[in-house]
């Protein structure tokens, strides 16, 4: 992470300024996260952000940040959501930035297995530990919400990578000890198989092989529990989404 940088635009030829500029490589690909700090005493408003993608187009940084201490206005936020480039950004308010992993997507591995998991569109990735929350490696909102606001009123996801062991050398193990552990907590809780959902393999081995499940838990849950667990030899990713009742829809977005 570097402060104060300036970069050439390669469509004005300008020194263009960048409050702080985030760098990594993920997955052998070059990651660059533009920052810009807006103190004004009044909300970010759609000319901003026009502003502000046109340096990201210039520089050529695809996802960037806009902070600001008195928040946006509502045309600003649709402006910065309805941007057709392939271009991210993301406003946020100072006092909520230390709620969020990072921007773009959650970046999760234990032992010898990695994942990338990338959020819906206007939804963004927490990583930290709220007493009373599942227990997870991050999860993942819609913009605006807080997590404990999106527990109780709208769509929530949540994932965790779990190792293979002798005891449970197979995804099929695992999802299987996932139920039972819900069935003695939730006597009540049933889950149904849906269609496995077909996923290419990017590492050149055979197309990775899901388990794909509904749930009805327990009335505390508020509703349905869709879970995705996406195997690789070493262990399984689980991707949990907790949907509100009626609003089953929202599943097709995540």
């Amino acid at each position: 992470m570097r402060q104060n940088v300036f970069l050439t635009g390669t469509k004005t030829g300008r020194q263009r300024q960048i409050d702080v500029l985030v760098e990594k490589t993920v997955g052998g690909l070059g990651l660059k996260i533009a920052v810009d700090c807006k103190c004004y005493g009044r909300k970010v408003n759609v000319n901003d952000v026009e502003r502000f993608l046109g340096m990201l187009d210039d520089v050529r940084v695809s996802k960037g940040v806009l902070m600001t201490t008195k928040g946006y206005s509502k045309a600003a936020y649709l402006r910065a959501q309805n941007e057709s480039r392939d271009i991210e950004l993301k406003i946020l308010t100072t006092d909520r930035f230390s709620e969020f992993q990072n921007i773009g997507c959650a970046i999760l591995w234990k032992g010898p297995v990695a994942a990338i998991v990338s959020p819906p569109e206007t939804w963004v990735v927490d990583n930290e530990a709220t007493p009373g929350s599942p227990p997870c490696q991050f999860s993942m909102y819609q913009l605006g919400h807080t997590r404990e606001s999106a527990m109780r009123y709208g769509a929530f996801m949540y994932g965790n990578i779990v190792l293979k062991s002798q005891l449970e050398p197979t995804m099929e193990d695992i999802a299987h000890r996932h139920e039972k552990d819900a069935s003695h907590a939730f006597p009540g809780a049933n889950f149904r198989r849906l269609p496995p959902l077909k996923r290419e393999s990017w590492a050149g081995r055979d197309a990775e092989q899901t388990i794909f499940r509904l749930g009805h838990v327990g009335p505390s849950y508020g509703g349905p529990e869709y879970s995705l667990y996406i195997d690789h030899p070493k262990g399984v990713l689980v991707l949990v989404l907790l949907c509100p009742e009626g609003q089953e829809a929202l599943t097709s977005r995540c």
